[in-house]
């Protein structure tokens, strides 16, 4: 006779379910494993744990973990106890040992294939049983569980007895938590595995590995992983691992060595700039500038003067000639980023150089002619300031000539390990600081995360992490979705001062923190008015933007920058 019965059944599992009898041992054996779990990331000592444990606290002659080979799709022994130690497989990463069963063979290729438990009482009735030499010999009752990772079957947990009708509803209870906690086990030794691996990749490797190399490490990610690539941005380095950052590279590669006009959308802080260097530094204008204009950085009275320059005597203040943007990119690329920010009256002046190439200075009358590549970036999307006025549609259809769309960090998450990796070793250089290795705790916390900061946010984060040292203070704000400041450092004593740090480092990190204080508390003031802050603080605009942008606070903004 056999019994089936669905996961789902048994989902919530707590010692008070059983008879007063075995309340205690239930209760024994489910600390135990709670136990093995904190053995993360070394599942074949959580998976040993686990074994003793059910051996010792329940009925049974035998367990064994089987799980899915991903080559060939066949259940294999990976893991087994019996009541004498010696008779005990120990877990093993590479092969599996013995018989191997194909999905729907027997009664746990069955489980596999179905994803449904079965109990057997008396296995002489139950025509799925199938007797192995070696493996099942003297087994008259069994039980066999799915094991999950997420929503997929890649494994079976079984618990056998020598005696007919030894099993119960008990039994079944609690090892439907075992296969339950096998599983979460499983998913987080592999996440953990699939992180140390890339960070191992990343650090001895500078050259782009193939596919077929990586996704058999990654057979997790194996559908959205594609490769560990580089290519040359502002900071170095430029890595993807991400199906669709892939097809960004791909159309970097095609239209870099063009002259057409490349529209650059996405969140802020996804890496807008870093693409259109690439596109820059992989074209035969590489030799040439790269000149950088924020237009939302600059009032549009004055961003007219910063992109095409100005004659002596144009206006109040001209003492002199200046030549603009346009005119410092030449032969290069220009990139104009927060393009949506540009007045209308500006963006018909923008039009006339796109076309003609050629402008003229403010004050003056001669006609300057430019050799440039323009390249736009919009956190938003244009079509809609088309529609609502805001933006000329002309304009528009000229500058998206190429689209690429850079998607958000939250969609790309495989990447993360590779950020850290590369953000860690940039700061630990930059402060001069030795960092220890991101611990699995605060790898999780990444994972988890929103990131609605994208790359940027990712990097300050680091940044702040290698600056205090305080991995417990990142995750608790990580957890709590508040990005931390460097000004919520936590104190502590002379005695908890392991290394000395030079006076010339603690007055950087204490100028860094007093800085990001006050920035915050002027902002504050102003209702987040940043030109009334800059005021308030005795600096240019544009200083107090790049300084919002590098103690990690642009990501308070919701609404369009003021």
């Amino acid at each position: 006779m056999e019994t089936e019965f669905t996961q789902k059944q048994f989902e919530v599992t707590s010692p008070a379910l059983f008879p007063l009898e075995k309340k205690g041992r239930v209760f024994t054996l489910f600390q135990k494993v709670q136990g093995a779990l904190r053995n993360v990331p070394d599942f074949g000592e959580t998976c040993r744990a686990i074994l003793d444990a059910v051996i010792d606290e329940m009925d049974a002659d035998n367990c064994s973990l089987m799980l899915k080979d991903p080559g060939t799709g066949e259940l294999t022994i990976r893991a087994a106890r019996g009541k004498n130690e010696r008779e005990s497989i120990y877990y093993s990463d590479h092969s599996g040992r013995g018989k191997r069963f194909k999905l729907g063979e027997g009664i746990a290729g069955r489980v596999l294939k179905e994803g449904q438990a079965v109990m057997v009482n008396d296995v002489d009735k139950e025509p799925h049983f199938v007797k192995v030499a070696g493996l099942n010999n003297g087994v008259n009752s069994l039980i066999c569980f799915p094991v999950r990772e997420k929503d997929q079957v890649v494994g079976v947990f079984n618990l056998s007895h020598s005696k007919r009708g030894a099993f119960n509803e008990e039994d079944k209870l609690a090892l439907a938590y075992i296969s339950n906690q096998m599983g979460a086990a499983l998913t987080s030794a592999r996440f953990f595995l699939e992180i140390k691996e890339m960070n191992r990749l990343v650090r001895n490797s500078t050259k782009s590995f193939s596919k077929e190399k990586i996704v058999p490490l990654f057979p997790r990610s194996a559908s959205t992983f594609v490769e560990v690539g580089e290519m040359r941005g502002k900071d170095g380095i430029f890595l993807y691992a991400n199906e669709k950052m892939r097809q960004v590279k791909e159309i970097i590669d095609q239209v870099a060595n063009t002259d057409v006009t490349v529209l650059i959308q996405g969140e802020s802080g996804v890496g807008k700039e870093v693409v259109a260097r690439s596109i820059h530094l992989n074209s035969f204008r590489r030799e040439k500038p790269f000149v950088k204009v924020n237009c939302a950085a600059l009032p549009q009275e004055l961003l007219e003067s910063e992109l095409f320059g100005y004659e002596k005597g144009a206006f109040t203040g001209a003492y002199r000639q200046k030549p603009g943007k346009f005119e410092l990119a030449n032969g290069g690329t220009i990139f104009l980023d927060e393009i949506s920010e540009m007045s209308l009256s500006l963006q018909g002046k923008l039009l006339q150089v796109l076309q003609d190439k050629e402008f003229s200075r403010l004050g003056g009358k001669r006609d300057i002619q430019v050799d440039v590549r323009v390249l736009i970036a919009t956190n938003k999307k244009i079509e809609e300031g088309v529609k609502n006025g805001q933006f000329r549609e002309d304009l528009y259809y000229r500058l998206n000539v190429v689209n690429i769309t850079i998607p958000p960090l939250r969609e790309r998450k495989e990447e993360i390990p590779i950020f850290i990796e590369y953000f860690l070793d940039k700061f630990s250089k930059k402060y001069q600081k030795q960092i220890h290795p991101i611990s699995y705790k605060m790898m999780k916390a990444f994972s988890q995360h929103h990131w609605s900061g994208n790359v940027r946010e990712l990097e300050n984060v680091i940044q702040r992490f290698v600056v205090l040292g305080d991995e417990d203070l990142i995750i608790e704000e990580l957890g709590s979705g508040i990005k931390p400041t460097i000004s919520q450092e936590k104190k502590g004593t002379a005695e908890q001062i392991k290394t000395w740090p030079s006076l010339k480092k603690v007055h950087q990190e204490a100028s860094i923190r007093a800085e990001s204080e006050m920035i915050l508390k002027a902002l504050e003031i102003t209702n987040w008015n940043r030109k009334k802050a800059a005021q308030k603080l005795n600096v240019s605009y544009k200083t107090l933007l790049n300084k919002i942008k590098e103690f990690g606070l642009d990501h308070r903004f919701v609404h369009p920058r003021l």
